[in-house]
């Protein structure tokens, strides 16, 4: 049976992570390592000022699961130096979604990021959530078609293989998604916030300083931002780790190298 790796950003005892074991155990040998605790939004950190510590941890639907005091990109290093080869790599389920250009900020992606650029297929997928409804009416966050979409998308990978020029997928379902909901291949948007500071003072008068984001409202077709949060459709977005412009690099050269 292929070998799949499962990692986050949420935390190895996120309902999310459980739901992409439950997803895919029966397809492949599942093989679990992910942060112990919440590391969203450390991209592509990795710990080299100290020693990591793994703690070994009861996942069901795992073959091996490992908690790791480290950000989820320590986590694929660690699982790559422990179990040597995966034939697909999987981070999430990720409790809120990830689009646009600022995926290189997400752990999620990031994670999915550092596994295919060791050559494996990978997905990074998100799940929308509606904090405000869930948290008033007390209820869970319910993964259940997320995993439905995470196991069709894992199968299809696992049988076909990605396209030339494909490293992963970024996936993204909305929270009202149902199994009919269609699937539609997307581009990243330009980016989903602007960032800034909130400057704060504190109960002694010092100022203390938030970075808080401004979303954009506005997305242009074909991007994944506008098809989940307009069309309210499965974005997945392919995605080359090459950043290399695709320009002609003459174009570049005349406007360096122009001495006049």
């Amino acid at each position: 049976m292929p070998r799949i790796l499962i990692t986050n950003d949420d935390g190895i005892y996120s309902k999310g992570l459980l739901a992409a074991v439950e997803a895919v155990r029966d397809i492949g040998e599942v093989y679990v390592v992910a942060p112990l605790f919440q590391r969203s939004a450390s991209g592509r950190a990795m710990t080299l000022h100290r020693p990591l510590r793994a703690r070994l941890v009861d996942v069901p639907g795992a073959e091996i699961a490992y908690g790791l005091d480290g950000m989820p990109v320590d986590c694929v290093v660690f699982a790559l130096a422990r179990f040597t080869h995966f034939d697909l790599a999987i981070s999430g389920i990720n409790l809120g979604e990830n689009l646009s250009t600022e995926i290189t900020v997400s752990g999620t992606a990031s994670a999915a990021i550092e596994t295919s650029t060791h050559g494996i297929p990978s997905i990074a997928i998100s799940l929308e959530v509606d904090w405000g409804k869930a948290l008033s009416e007390g209820e869970g966050i319910d993964f259940s078609v997320a995993s439905h979409f995470l196991r069709r998308i894992a199968r299809a990978v696992l049988e076909k293989g990605l396209p030339e020029g494909v490293d992963m997928l970024n996936v993204n379902i909305p929270n009202d998604a149902t199994p009919e909901t269609e699937i539609k291949v997307t581009r990243l948007a330009r980016r989903r916030y602007r960032p800034t500071i909130e400057e704060r003072i504190d109960p002694r008068g010092y100022p203390y300083y938030w970075i808080v984001g401004r979303k954009c409202e506005k997305f242009e077709p074909g991007t994944d931002a506008y098809t989940l949060k307009v069309e309210r459709k499965v974005s997945v977005t392919p995605i080359n780790i090459d950043m290399t412009a695709g320009v002609d690099f003459e174009k570049i050269g005349d406007i360096l190298l122009d001495d006049t």
